[in-house]
């Protein structure tokens, strides 16, 4: 088990995750971060500009742990 924090940060601007996540590994807490990433952009679609953001996965001692952009989860005009 990892107690993990999922703080999200874009140009000039960054939300702090500050109670943390208990996840089991590495898998779940990039599902987690992907999970995040997607419901911030689903919650401000077409106002918010979330191209340069990212989820900055991190331990107690804010060591990265896993870098998760929000383009990976932003839709694409096929």
């Amino acid at each position: 088990m990892f107690y993990l924090y999922f703080h999200c940060a874009g140009p000039g601007e960054i939300l702090i995750d500050r109670n943390g996540t208990e996840v089991l590994d590495l898998i779940e807490a990039r599902d987690w971060a992907v999970t995040l990433a997607r419901a911030l952009v689903e919650s401000a679609y077409g106002t918010r500009d979330f191209s340069d953001w990212h989820v900055y996965v991190s331990d107690e001692d804010d060591d990265e742990m896993l870098l998760i952009p929000f383009s990976a989860v932003m839709p694409t005009i096929h």
